[in-house]
């Protein structure tokens, strides 16, 4: 690499089943790190985090994300993981930056916590926010914080707040339960896209001080170094100059939000950095740099399918050509969003709340006026109408889309934007809108998606 490099690393989301079984087997070494892991795991009563990670047929992301803090720590363990990899073949980056949880790893990566102590700060952050336990959780929102904020005010919740800006496209807000139904009405009201992501907390909310305040305490004596590479910090918003300002992240990341949209502008606009490498089991970060910068920044990420942690190598070294770009920026004539990671990162969207006029999952009803639904096509001709909208506004060749290719887990494609492109296609053939009880994480394949809108044009009903 000539240009500066900035190295990120997703949060929650960053996983995929068995992305590193290869990359242990051909580097025995690396293997400590998933013992060192599964031995805090075990210390939190959780099951091993090496096992997801080095099965191919390991749990989804929808399965591990019922356990919170076991797939935060599968997260943080592919990232590092991958990182050190990385760093064994010449690439450390200029900077490093994590997003929400992925600060922890950036920590870590930069020498300032051990992975022991990573992986406990993990496992004591669910424990506080258990503890606390206020039921909420996070909505993300197809447009900027300025508006969300407007959005949040109309909706009149006190625990409301912007949580994570991660594009001028790209913002989530956390809240609680009572809350944030007002708040999905508004924005639904006012033609924005909003998506409850499958997290049970309002992450990123001054509501969580008391979780956070039981955490800083806990972690008191755990280590701090100084960072031995830079680091950048989203949460406070400049460098992380020495132990003191990464125990300032550990005690204020529950509760305080994450400005990635600045610190990706200011690291562009102030420090030359040119290069953008998400080092992660799953492209999360990706679009969003893309949408706040420039096209000529080089970004690079895991390319779509990859099942194995030498495939993202290979892109993020230079040894192979990405198949495809990590995401491309779509431009829809419809409200959508798109979530990254954030502690949102890539996570299935959860069970849908339904508004007062049945829209669900972000959709509003199509403007067909008591107009007939229009016939589909042959599944055959279906399935090829949805492999080229996908591959169109996704960048990626038609031929990644196999019928048994998951959305999520294999292609990286995150529950919001299926649901984007889902209500193109709903406009397209005037399709009325999916019931309130319907859920799109459950809808992983194109076939899936097809037999959907079949069973919407014969009754108006998901089986």
């Amino acid at each position: 690499m000539t240009q500066r490099a900035l190295v990120q690393f997703p949060g929650l989301g960053g996983y995929k089943p068995g992305i590193l079984a290869q990359l242990i087997r051909d580097t025995p070494a690396l293997a400590s790190v998933l013992a060192e892991v599964d031995q805090v795991a075990a210390a939190y009563g959780l099951d091993s985090v090496s096992g997801p990670l080095t099965d191919p047929a390991g749990p989804e992301i929808e399965e591990l994300a019922q356990t919170p803090a076991r797939l935060h720590m599968a997260c943080f363990t592919a990232a590092y993981v991958l990182y050190q990899a990385l760093r064994d073949k010449g690439i450390a980056g200029d900077v490093l930056l994590g997003q929400s949880t992925g600060e922890i790893t950036a920590l870590a990566a930069a020498g300032v916590l051990t992975v022991a102590d990573a992986a406990r700060v993990l496992g004591e952050r669910e424990l506080a926010v258990e503890e606390v336990n206020i039921a909420g959780g996070l909505v993300a929102m197809r447009t900027g914080a300025v508006r969300a904020q407007h959005l949040c005010g109309a909706a009149g919740g006190l625990s409301l707040e912007v949580s994570l800006s991660n594009s001028s496209e790209q913002t989530v807000i956390s809240g609680t339960d009572q809350d944030l139904p007002r708040l999905e009405a508004v924005a639904r009201a006012a033609g924005v896209q909003v998506t409850r992501l499958l997290v049970r907390y309002p992450h990123h909310n001054s509501a969580l001080r008391p979780a956070a305040h039981r955490l800083a305490t806990v972690t008191a004596s755990y280590p701090l170094r100084d960072p031995a590479a830079r680091v950048f910090s989203p949460i406070l918003g400049r460098f992380v100059a020495d132990a003191a300002d990464a125990r300032r992240i550990i005690d204020r990341h529950l509760s305080d939000p994450v400005h990635y949209l600045a610190a990706i502008r200011t690291l562009y606009d102030d420090y030359g950095i040119r290069e953008f490498l998400e080092v992660g089991a799953r492209a999360v970060l990706t679009e969003s740099t893309r949408e706040t910068l420039p096209a000529g920044v080089v970004l690079l990420g895991p390319p779509p399918n990859a099942g194995d942690a030498r495939q993202i190598l290979d892109v993020l070294t230079g040894s192979a050509t990405p198949q495809v770009p990590p995401l491309a920026v779509v431009k829809t004539v419809v409200p959508a969003d798109e979530p990254i990671a954030p502690s949102t990162n890539g996570v299935a969207a959860a069970q849908p709340a339904a508004s007062t006029n049945g829209s669900v999952n972000g959709f509003s009803a199509p403007a067909t006026n008591g107009a007939a639904v229009r016939s589909l096509p042959s599944r055959a001709e279906l399935l090829a109408r949805l492999r080229t909208i996908f591959a169109e506004a996704l960048g990626y060749p038609e031929d990644v889309f196999t019928e048994d290719a998951h959305l999520e887990a294999d292609l990286g494609i995150a529950s919001v934007k299926k649901t984007e492109l889902l209500i193109r296609l709903l406009d397209e053939y005037q399709l009325p809108t999916p019931p309130a009880h319907l859920r799109m994480r459950d809808y992983t394949t194109l076939p899936k998606l097809a037999g959907l809108m079949e069973d919407l044009a014969a009754d108006g009903t998901a089986a």
